[in-house]
């Protein structure tokens, strides 16, 4: 199973606390999965999804709001349901009909509370969302095919603090987060909140990788650093004695060259040790550079 229906199923299991919210999360539903059409001369609000739960929800959530029983019909791996009567009520109550025309809008009466807002956006969820599994990465989105109605989610979720972006797919609306916390905070609004956690794990476990990573490039990098500038000491040290001998140099260069001759793989602290008296790193690398400064005047 998807995380996605692994979030979604989850959804299914909380229930709206009042009949605001109710309709709010039923208008999401059916406004992200349903459509208007005339069949065999009967009008009819369709909706469809891939999830039995989510058909289930449309069904029990009909039955709480307009008391009417509706019937679920499998066609392959779709779940289809139809309601016919009392459509001009349903469709007023649910803000998809003004002045006796289907309109697939955010009502302002059905979102008109911070509560209300919230319902609306996780029906929204159930009816056209998608969350990709953490571990490839943290993308959340909800489509349609209705541009008014993805325009209304926008400023929907803009108004309980998330703003998603928006892009036009094909025929499809689609507003969509990236940021992983942002994710986990609307999870955590919509009462998911195992996959809140699963999600908040997953990006604590990234993080710390990722950090591993950079330290380990950095400390990489830093001792290739070091041994490419011990290389080419040696090298300026060999060239010096090979021409006009270590006894050419001023006597504290020269017990310096001696030491990383002897010791080509130490760094600059432990060369500072083996200097009588012991100097720090920063004097080692004084002397270092007067070395090779030295070679190359030669």
């Amino acid at each position: 199973m998807s995380f996605t229906m692994d979030v979604k199923n989850e959804l299914c299991n909380e229930f709206p606390s009042s009949r605001c919210c109710v309709r709010a999360h039923l208008a999401g539903i059916v406004g992200f999965c349903g459509a208007y059409i005339t069949e065999n001369k009967n009008e009819i609000l369709r909706m469809r999804t891939e999830s039995e739960t989510i058909a289930e929800r449309i069904a029990v959530l009909a039955a709480e709001l307009f008391d009417i029983e509706l019937e679920i019909v499998r066609t392959g791996k779709i779940y289809s349901v139809d309601i016919t009567e009392n459509l001009t009520r349903i469709l007023t109550e649910l803000g998809f009909m003004q002045n006796g025309v289907v309109k697939f809008l955010a009502d302002p009466f059905v979102v008109h509370d911070e509560c209300c807002k919230a319902s609306f956006v996780s029906g929204a969820f159930l009816g056209g969302g998608y969350v990709k599994t953490p571990k490839n990465g943290y993308h959340f989105e909800i489509k349609t095919h209705y541009k008014g109605l993805s325009r209304d989610l926008a400023e929907v979720m803009t108004d309980i603090g998330f703003e998603p972006k928006m892009v036009t797919r094909k025929s499809e609306y689609v507003s969509y987060i990236k940021q992983s916390d942002v994710i986990c905070d609307i999870l955590g609004l919509f009462g998911a909140t195992d996959s809140m956690f699963e999600l908040c794990n997953v990006k604590i476990f990234n993080d710390m990788t990722n950090k591993a990573i950079r330290r380990a490039n950095c400390d990489m990098a830093n001792i290739n650093k070091s041994v490419a500038a011990a290389a080419e000491q040696v090298a300026a040290i060999n060239k010096i004695k090979s021409s006009r001998g270590l006894g050419a140099l001023p006597p504290v260069l020269e017990e310096m060259a001696r030491i990383r001759l002897d010791n080509p793989d130490a760094n600059l602290k432990e060369l500072g040790d083996l200097v009588n008296p012991p100097i720090s790193k920063s004097g080692v690398n004084h002397r270092l550079k007067k070395i090779i400064k030295f070679s190359e005047e030669l």
